[in-house]
């Protein structure tokens, strides 16, 4: 979620999820129905009343795929993973709680590569097809002098492909639902600088064919930003993000490809600069970010251009 000065924000409450693009195996654990630095600076802001167009693009790549202590699994691990993310939000001038009640829909369409050399050169491609797509009925956001906040709820449907005994499955054979929690503070009057948190709880149902419930997610994205005002038509804000990703809770038995009790986790640091023009009410974000510390999944890097259009 971006916001400009003026409050002509740019999209949606929750997420951005960019579906299965961390998927890397076969079982449940090794999967994730959310990418984790979807967003950055201003993350817990929603967009005003109205309605949102905002397209996500992201590339993900990753060669190296950690234990349970961390340390690198020398398989010859190489996956590589474009999405592109189409989003519809739809803000209504309905009040609740002194919050604005809006709703969304994404639908995510993805290309993978995965590559395991020590799997007998193993090698699987899923060309450009559709993943799992997520639903916000309900979501609130509140705008104050110097804060914004957001809450919503979301189901994330099994609408991708999903195949046992393929890597690259577009999608990951289970339902899950999201809370999102989010704010943004705003460091001066004139709203230039902010400070951000969107934190996600994600709990899973259990996946087709394994009969394994994933165990339950929590995420948090964060940001801090500053504005710059290059003309009458054009606004700036680079900034530093970061994003932390913990599973909370053990799957619910082991299976042949995963230990129950092994949670995983991975962290992320990087920056990105918002381009927004206002005459037209359309915006340009490029992200990217670096991970480090996972543990029992893919440690990798990733690029993300959102473009934004306000109607």
């Amino acid at each position: 979620m971006l916001v400009d000065r003026k409050g002509l924000m740019a999209v949606g409450v929750s997420l951005m999820v960019l579906m299965g693009l961390c998927s890397i195996g076969n079982a449940a654990t090794l999967g994730s129905h959310y990418l984790l630095g979807a967003e950055g600076v201003l993350a817990g802001s929603a967009p005003p009343p109205g309605f949102h167009y905002r397209m996500y693009n992201a590339w993900y790549n990753s060669t190296s795929l950690k234990d349970n202590k961390g340390n690198t699994i020398n398989n010859g691990f190489d996956l590589g993973v474009f999405a592109s993310v189409q989003r519809l939000i739809y803000v209504s001038n309905v009040k609740i709680l002194g919050a604005d009640l809006l709703c969304d829909i994404l639908v995510p369409l993805v290309d993978k590569d995965v590559t395991i050399a020590a799997m007998q050169g193993y090698s699987d491609h899923q060309s450009f097809t559709v993943g799992d797509v997520i639903l916000e009925p309900f979501a609130l956001a509140w705008h104050a002098p110097r804060w914004d906040a957001t809450f919503a709820l979301a189901v994330i449907a099994p609408t991708g492909t999903y195949d046992l005994a393929k890597l690259a499955s577009p999608g990951l054979g289970y339902w899950s639902g999201m809370l999102t929690l989010g704010g943004t503070y705003y460091l001066d009057e004139q709203k230039t600088w902010s400070i951000s948190a969107l934190t996600r709880t994600l709990i899973n149902t259990e996946q087709d064919k394994t009969n394994v419930t994933p165990g339950s997610e929590f995420l948090v994205e964060y940001g801090l930003g500053k504005e710059i005002k290059v003309n009458n038509a054009l606004m700036v804000r680079p900034g530093l993000v970061g994003a932390s990703y913990w599973q909370i809770s053990n799957d619910s038995k082991d299976t042949a490809n995963s230990v129950a009790d092994q949670r995983k986790q991975v962290h992320s640091i990087g920056a990105e600069v918002n381009f927004f023009w206002l005459p037209g009410l359309f915006q340009v974000n490029l992200r990217y970010l670096s991970e480090y510390g996972a543990v029992n999944t893919a440690q990798g890097s990733q690029f993300v251009a959102t473009l934004t259009k306000s109607f």
